[in-house]
Formats: structure tokens, C-alpha cells, sequence
């Protein structure tokens, strides 16, 4: 029982109780209906905001400290699927019950151990790992090409992208990663570049479309790192399903993903957090100054998108401590309300957008009788103070109860 309920669908009620059964919500009603707290053990959360489980629809489970994730190429896969662990059990202690890593080698088996319920974290959507061209997204200019290549994450040409979806699929994607855009020739930072209205393509028309292709006739869809006019209209025209970061766009652009009813996952997080930690971490000047224009362009399109009636799901890009804390979604929501969106709507952005992000929206994203019983508490009104997501008072997953309630709720 609570004092609110807001129900993932943008829908707000008062002095509410929700029964759960196993792993399901099998009633809602009112605060003081009898017939729903019979025979159950009643947890009664006081004033208290029930809310879905918060979705992260853009994170990675990188296993290497986010200031030198350089070295994820040099580690072990087990040491950095350990790590991942942690930081998947952050995860969902801080609220955070279903996630799509967008870019791992350890991802696939991360999904796998969890859905055997062997370690605790969200409930995971998988793209394996990256997938560039050469000179590409992800690419490292500063090794040799022969060590790329021993990677697996290098694609050229419309018959290695396709052999590559294939590749994937093996491994345990769930859905395909591609990067389409790069930093411009001469840019330090390839992978988000040092100008994000002057970026370069990572892939062909017909490479993205041999993609595309093939993943939609495997039942997957696809995801594309994003930033950049030409880029993201190439996504579009190459079939992409879901444009990730999507800013550095004109009007045009704006209304033509709206028109098309394309996701686009926010990521505002990644560049402010990269900004935030610029001084204490040591960035270079040059680089400082980047995630500066980053900050500047991602905030002002998404604005402007939520004008022009883009559909935005709410996704960190989180990475990993230090600096970009695998539990830290919450700014994601605080940032979104920053730059425009009430909070009732980052509410939606955050669950349910989330779940339909990752298909999942039969089972989660909403508090629904019928669909698994993902919640989570909050200790005071989240519509009047969003930060309140930074430190859930109880965190449920399936029915199970991953962070008890604190002293202020009773149990009977």
C-alpha cells in the first residue's frame, strides 16, 4: 500500500494497494479495500510513490574502469564479466529492473547466467558486442590492424555486415548494434567525435541495409549509434529500427522521426557525466571541450524533439564507475526534466517507453494486472521532487523483494 501510484501509462492515483502474487500483480485498488490485503502479508509504505521498475534502454557492461576503458580490449573476458556482475547488482539495488547493454563481448553470457537466476541484476536485452567498419565507430587507430581484426568487431562491405548479424545471433543477441556514425578525418575522439554537427558516416546505404535485413529476417531489430544530419537520415533510409543519442539534426530530421514514429533513446547522461568528470579525471583540453559541444547540442535537440513529438525512451549510456556509475540512471530522469519533459512523462520515457524499446512491454514497464511485478517505492512525491529516484525505499523484482522497505513502512 501507498500514497501514490504512478502506473507507467502516465496515469497518477491516490492511496492505492497493489496484490501481488508469485511473480505477478494480480489486483489493484483502493488503499483500504479488505478483499485485497486477505490472507496476504501487507507492506504498507505510508506516503510513499509506487512506480514500475525503472528501465535503462542504452547502458554497457564494459567490466573495465570507465576512465581507461581503452583496456576492455586487453582484459580477460572473466574478469570482466566478475565486474559486470557488481555492477548488474548496483543495478538493480538502486531500482534500475530491466536494462539493454548495447555494446559488450560479455553481454550475451551476462543475460544467460541471470535468466538461470544465478546472479541478481535487470532483466537484460543484448546486442553482443559492437559492430564498426574499418576506420569505423570503434575502431583504434593507435594499434595495429591486425589486432583489430582479432576483435570480431570489424564489418566492410554488405557480406561481412550480413555474416556479421549471423555472427551475433550465435553469440546471443537479442537485438544488433551498429555504428553509423564517426568523428570527422582528423577527429581524436572516433566514437563521438569532437563536433557533433560535423561527423562522418561509419557505414554505406547498402551495408546498414544488409543489416537491417538481415537481422529483421532473423526477428531482431536494430540500433544504431547516431549523431549527425547525414547520419541519422542514412539510419533511417537503411531501415534502422531505433536511433541511439539522434542529436545534431536539423527540423526536418526531427519531424521526419516523428513522422516515422522512430525511438529515439535519449543518452543525455553520457556527455554530461564525461563533461562533470573532465577536471578530476584529467581530460584533455580538447576533450573537455567536446563533451561541451555535446552537452550544448544534446540538450537543445532534445528540446526541441519533444516539441516536434519524437518518441524518446530514457537511456543512460552509463559505462561504468568511476565516472559514469552503472546505478546512476536516475540523473538520466532528472536530466530529461532539466531539459523539457515533465516529470509524469520521464515517468512513461523511463518505464514503459523502455520496455516497448525492448519488446518487453507485455511482461514489464507498467504496473498492470497480469504483467510481472517490477516496482519500486519512493519515499516522498516523485512529481514534485524527481531526485527521489536517486534513493528507492524498496525495490522489487518478480514478486521478490531486492531492497527491503525502510524503517518508515510497516509490515503486517
Amino acid at each position: 500500500m501507498a500514497g501514490q501510484l504512478l502506473d507507467g501509462n502516465g496515469g497518477a492515483t491516490t492511496d492505492v494497494a497493489v496484490r501481488i502474487e508469485g511473480e505477478r500483480i494480480t489486483a489493484i485498488g483502493a488503499r483500504g479495500d479488505d478483499a485485497l490485503t486477505a490472507d496476504a502479508t501487507v507492506i504498507d509504505l505510508g506516503g510513499s510513490t509506487l512506480m514500475p521498475g525503472m528501465i535503462d534502454a542504452h547502458m554497457h557492461f564494459f567490466g573495465v574502469p570507465s576512465d581507461a576503458s581503452n583496456t576492455m580490449r586487453f582484459e580477460t573476458l572473466p574478469y570482466r564479466a566478475f565486474r559486470a556482475a557488481g555492477e548488474a547488482k548496483r543495478m538493480l539495488d538502486a531500482g534500475i529492473t530491466s536494462a539493454r547493454c548495447l555494446g559488450s563481448a560479455v553481454g550475451p553470457d551476462m543475460r544467460r547466467v541471470m535468466r538461470e537466476g544465478l546472479i541478481p541484476g535487470p532483466r537484460l536485452e543484448v546486442s553482443g558486442d559492437f559492430i564498426c567498419s574499418t576506420a569505423g565507430t570503434w575502431d583504434h587507430f593507435n594499434v595495429p590492424m591486425e589486432w583489430v581484426a582479432k576483435q570480431g568487431i570489424i564489418a566492410d562491405g554488405p557480406d561481412e555486415c550480413r555474416k556479421m548479424v549471423r555472427t551475433r545471433i550465435r553469440q546471443g543477441a537479442t537485438v544488433i548494434k551498429i555504428g553509423v556514425s564517426k568523428g570527422a578525418l582528423g577527429h581524436r575522439f572516433r566514437p563521438w567525435g569532437e563536433d557533433p554537427y560535423n561527423e562522418a558516416p561509419g557505414f554505406s546505404l547498402a551495408e546498414i541495409r544488409a543489416v537491417t535485413d538481415e537481422a529483421h529476417l532473423n526477428g531482431l531489430e536494430v540500433s544504431a549509434h547516431c549523431i549527425g544530419e547525414p547520419q541519422v537520415q542514412l539510419a533511417l533510409d537503411g531501415g534502422v529500427d531505433i536511433i541511439e543519442h539522434g542529436f545534431g539534426i536539423t527540423d526536418a530530421t526531427r519531424d521526419r522521426l516523428a513522422a516515422e514514429g522512430k525511438w529515439v533513446v535519449t543518452t543525455l547522461s553520457h556527455p554530461y557525466l564525461h563533461h562533470a568528470a573532465a577536471d578530476e579525471f584529467g581530460y584533455p583540453a580538447w576533450k573537455k571541450e567536446a563533451f561541451a559541444k555535446h552537452v550544448d547540442a544534446i540538450s537543445s535537440d532534445f528540446a526541441k524533439g519533444l516539441e516536434a513529438g519524437v518518441r524518446y525512451a530514457l537511456g543512460s549510456d552509463n559505462i561504468g564507475w568511476p565516472t559514469h556509475p552503472q546505478g546512476a540512471m536516475a540523473l538520466e530522469f532528472e536530466l530529461a526534466e532539466r531539459w523539457g519533459m515533465s516529470a509524469g512523462d520521464a515517468v512513461v520515457a523511463g518505464t514503459r517507453s523502455g520496455a516497448q524499446v525492448m519488446r518487453t512491454d507485455h511482461l514489464v514497464g507498467t504496473v498492470e494486472v497480469g504483467k510481472l511485478a517490477d516496482i519500486i517505492a519512493l519515499d516522498g512525491d516523485l512529481l514534485r521532487d524527481i531526485t527521489l529516484l536517486r534513493t528507492p525505499q524498496m525495490v522489487m523484482q518478480g514478486g521478490e523483494v531486492v531492497v527491503a522497505p525502510t524503517e518508515s513502512a510497516s509490515l503486517r
